[in-house]
């Protein structure tokens, strides 16, 4: 279903062009448009460049599905956390989507795409006009990774086992830059939404709520 909404509110390519350069000029003016230079220290490098394919593919949609699995064995309020938190996080990205359309890096001159088309599609085979292609703004490959993380590392009892969980979060916040598929300010604001909805459903939280 989101993927589907998704390719219904598809903005114009043209629009979403123009609003790519204006998230670069917006990070310009911040000092935080790195994205450039950091595809120039990788996209050469062999080792670098697979480690961050490898992270935008397998760190997403698998790794999404599997630590709900284990959520919904391990800890049920958690797992009703995260997936309230991404059907929550997700209706507001499709409101952005609809109404601020942002081409990717990868469709602007001097950056490179460095995921294949077969992997973006997460090895199913199903045909690239179903994905909106201009739906950069915000990133949920960021967001959702890093609260699923989250999730999980709630319910492990040793700080080494937390930090180990949270690692996937941080490959995927670096990999989306250097494969040129999103922006900085991308990845900020898809925490941002993504970390929101996740307080919003803490089950201890509501559970704080209705004892005062």
């Amino acid at each position: 279903m989101y993927f589907g909404v998704r390719v219904i509110v598809e903005g114009d390519r043209p629009t979403a062009l123009r609003n790519a350069d204006r998230l670069l000029d917006f990070e310009g003016a911040l000092g935080i448009d790195i994205e450039l230079g950091v595809q120039d220290l990788v996209v050469d490098q062999t080792l670098l460049r697979t480690i961050g394919n490898f992270s935008y593919v397998w760190f997403h949609w698998p790794l999404l599905i599997a630590f709900l699995c284990v959520l919904f064995v391990r800890s049920r309020p958690r797992f009703r956390q995260l997936r309230n938190s991404l059907i929550a996080s997700g209706a507001i990205g499709l409101l952005l989507f609809a109404t601020f359309p942002v081409a990717p890096p990868r469709f602007l001159p001097g950056y490179t795409g460095t995921v294949s088309d077969a992997a973006r599609r997460h090895y199913l085979d199903y045909p690239l006009s179903w994905t909106n292609q201009v739906a950069s703004f915000p990133s949920f490959h960021v967001g959702w990774t890093l609260i699923a993380c989250l999730a999980l590392a709630a319910t492990l009892d040793r700080q080494r086992d937390r930090v180990i969980v949270m690692m996937p979060a941080i490959a995927v916040g670096v990999a989306v830059v250097t494969t040129g598929n999103h922006y900085v300010v991308d990845t900020i604001a898809g925490m941002a939404i993504a970390v929101g909805a996740y307080v919003a459903f803490d089950p201890n939280r509501r559970l704080d709520t209705g004892t005062h």
